[in-house]
């Protein structure tokens, strides 16, 4: 990695207003957490998975080359993907080694507990956010792995947290106060996670980790769990639509859709799911979208089918203006004179 993109990828955090805010809210989170007392612990429990969600969701984004996630409240359903729970286990470790280190007498060692678990963690976080699997994630031999395919660039996230913690102690002393110091804290721990992802965007880490292969799920548990992923993602597109971000809404649904082996099938499911929304518009606006890619496949029994519904929906729906004489010819194809009046109309 070049000197530039090491520091790109240092202040790739400040260009993204998604992680930003993110910053700024979970800060604000712990801060009131730090000042609410016995409350305090009731918000912690609440904030601090949603808060490693987030951080993981983050990898993988960073990890894949995608764009950062938003903070959604999903992230703080209790239940919702518990492998981003790792985190936790690790921090309970950590601790737990600490507190042993220094009861035995051995206090020196600590500085060298501590690099060791610096030097573990991203490969660990990483293999978390690429399996998802928490076992995988623990697995020393899994870990060495990760190490070794990333070579001499995994080294350069333990340094950038290392001296970036010797600066924080540094502007300590000179007298920054301390909620200055706190928020900059805030902002190493995103950047340990972007960071990492950085890394092994950069070493095409998600394919050539060589993870073993976990069971294979049957027809069933594949179809329940896209089904889920569905619900999750058209659940997500309609707080950015809901909120008057119906661009960044679709976009939503439109990335998640070329990920899918059938388009016009994804298609077709998040357009019905649209239709249970209490406001219709936005699934007849995704309707143009979805009109558009069925011509292209020349699915036209799909395409006519999706006609009527939108027009029996709403009349005066309409396809964009480049599909519609296409629309008329698949109306006259199929002798249908009830749409080829209300098109022309």
């Amino acid at each position: 990695m070049k000197p530039t993109d090491l520091w790109k990828e240092i202040i790739y955090p400040l260009t993204d207003m998604a992680i930003v805010l993110a910053l700024l809210f979970f800060w604000i989170m712990f801060r009131l957490i730090d000042w609410a007392g016995l409350l305090g612990i009731w918000l912690l429990v609440m904030v601090a998975p949603a808060y490693f969600r987030y951080l993981l969701y983050l990898l993988e984004a960073r990890a894949n080359g995608k764009e950062a996630p938003v903070p959604t409240v999903e992230m703080f359903a209790p239940a919702d993907s518990m492998w981003t729970l790792t985190p936790l286990v690790l921090i309970a470790l950590l601790i737990w080694g600490g507190i042993a280190i220094q009861t035995t007498g051995y206090a020196w060692l600590s500085p060298v507990f501590g690099l060791s678990v610096l030097l573990v963690i991203p490969s660990s976080l990483g293999i978390l956010a690429v399996t998802h699997s928490p076992a995988e994630s623990l697995n020393p031999f899994a870990i060495g792995r990760m190490i070794g395919v990333c070579g001499a660039t995994y080294f350069i996230i333990p340094g950038v947290i290392v001296v970036t913690t010797f600066l924080f102690v540094w502007l300590i002393s000179i007298g920054l106060p301390v909620i200055l110091v706190d928020l900059l804290t805030s902002y190493q721990v995103i950047l340990l996670f972007t960071l990492t992802g950085g890394v092994l965007y950069a070493n095409d880490v998600g394919f050539d980790l060589e993870i073993d292969p976990p069971v294979v799920a049957t027809e069933e548990e594949i179809a329940s769990d896209l089904e889920k992923e569905r619900e999750k993602v058209a659940s997500h597109a309609y707080g950015f639509i809901s909120r008057g971000n119906r661009d960044g809404g679709f976009a939503h649904v439109s990335d998640w859709i070329k990920q899918e082996p059938d388009a016009s099938e994804a298609s077709e499911w998040f357009f019905a799911a649209m239709l249970k929304w209490e406001v219709k518009e936005p699934a007849l606006f995704f309707a143009q979208t979805y009109f558009a890619h069925l011509l292209h496949h020349e699915e036209d029994i799909r395409a006519l089918k999706l006609i009527s519904t939108c027009v029996h929906i709403d009349p005066q729906w309409r396809p964009r203006s480049e599909d519609r004489v296409h629309a008329l010819q698949l109306a006259e194809k199929y002798k249908r004179d009830d749409l080829l009046t209300n098109l022309r109309n």
